[in-house]
């Protein structure tokens, strides 16, 4: 099936539809942030263009996880709140959800649970990455929604072989065949390149890097977001996982998960409820 799988990736690009195009608000507050006087002004007066994304930024600087004794009560504060850079990581993890549609009705669903896989997973990524050493949580965010940023594009491709995508094995095969391939793809056409190396290890779980950064704090966050779902039989023991030794990620729990994870699960629910609003 492998030679099959080739051809849908050609399919992907050579057909530029398929692939997704950087938000334009984001290209606007990335311009921002490299702006000599890129300012909490100037960031609100472009996220407060789309209503949805400042919505998303006002109730994220309300959350527990910046609770300041006088909440911001608007979108310039929230920004001051947040900080520039991690604004900038937000917007782009709340404004990828556009990359998660699709006008097929079959497709639809396999996106909306794909998107509803990567919230979760970011949101673990978030609160994670505190104990990381160089990687911010807003950073690990973007992370969790970019790793399988290139789903979409590929279940699309899929509406030209039915026979792929009506079976549940051989759709998943294809998926995490070509799912490296295309995020790096996108990823680079959006100027990320230091993400590639986190799309090209997606579910490498024996990857043992020297010093252990992003990618390897997904691999933890996928195995946690994956339990209850039929992709957890595929994840392996996190005591098996490179990974989780040399990250020190705190104790596990009684079922063998973080406890950080089980003790935030109020946190993290918010988080993704904001995400998937």
């Amino acid at each position: 099936m492998n030679k099959v799988y080739e051809e849908v990736y050609l399919s992907i690009k050579n057909n530029k539809a398929l692939l997704p195009a950087m938000p334009d608000v984001g290209l606007k507050i990335l311009s921002a942030l490299n702006h000599p006087k890129g300012n909490a002004k100037m960031f609100a007066k472009i996220i407060e263009n789309d209503m949805g994304l400042a919505g998303f930024i006002l109730k994220t600087s309300r959350s527990l996880r910046f609770l300041t004794r006088m909440p911001p009560k608007n979108v310039e504060r929230a920004v001051a709140v947040i900080g520039k850079r991690e604004t900038y990581h937000l917007s782009l993890a709340f404004l990828s959800r556009t990359v998660y549609q699709s006008p097929n009705p079959a497709i639809k669903k396999y996106i909306k649970e794909a998107y509803q896989f990567s919230t979760k997973m970011a949101v673990m990524a978030y609160f994670l990455a505190d104990k990381v050493p160089n990687v911010t949580p807003s950073d690990a965010m973007l992370g969790g929604l970019f790793q399988d940023i290139g789903v979409p594009a590929i279940l699309g491709a899929l509406e030209k072989y039915p026979a792929i995508l009506d079976n549940d094995k051989l759709r998943k095969n294809c998926v995490d065949y070509l799912a490296p391939k295309v995020g790096a793809v996108i990823m680079k056409a959006w100027g990320f390149d230091d993400k590639v190396d986190l799309v090209v290890n997606r579910k490498n779980w024996q990857l043992d890097n020297e010093q252990p950064g992003l990618a390897e704090l997904m691999l933890i966050a996928r195995a946690h977001a994956a339990i209850g779902t039929p992709d957890f039989k595929d994840c392996p023991p996190l005591f098996k996982i490179p990974a989780f030794h040399k990250l020190s990620l705190g104790e596990l729990g009684p079922d063998n998960t973080l406890q950080v994870l089980v003790d935030s699960k109020q946190e993290l629910d918010e988080m993704q409820g904001l995400l998937a609003a």
